[in-house]
């Protein structure tokens, strides 16, 4: 993941005054475009793992499949690396989620 993205993405998940409207210049961009989803992608799984939802982690080809068990079927998330490191930043997903991915 580049370096601005990855920064973006940490500071919009740790800075609770991080306003996108005022960096909309710098989010506007691929890249910035790219950390907000990505941020949007581990805020959505971090509820789901907060919810005590049955998670499994794989790595298939330099990846890592995050599986999240619902009561009517699974939602399969694939992640890189760093992704994966910054969702184990969140306090739910430590405890539900192995270290090693």
């Amino acid at each position: 993941m580049p370096g601005f993205v990855e920064r973006a993405v940490r500071r919009m998940r740790e800075d609770r005054g991080f306003s996108r409207n005022r960096h909309f210049v710098a989010l506007s961009s691929p890249e910035g475009r790219r950390a907000v989803r990505i941020a949007r992608h581990l805020r959505s799984l971090e509820r789901d793992l907060a919810a005590g939802l049955p998670a499994r982690v794989q790595t298939r080809d330099g990846r890592v499949l995050v599986t999240i068990a619902y009561r009517g079927g699974t939602r399969e998330a694939w992640l890189s690396p760093s992704e994966y490191r910054m969702l184990l930043d969140s306090p739910a997903a430590q405890g539900a989620l192995p270290e090693e991915g």
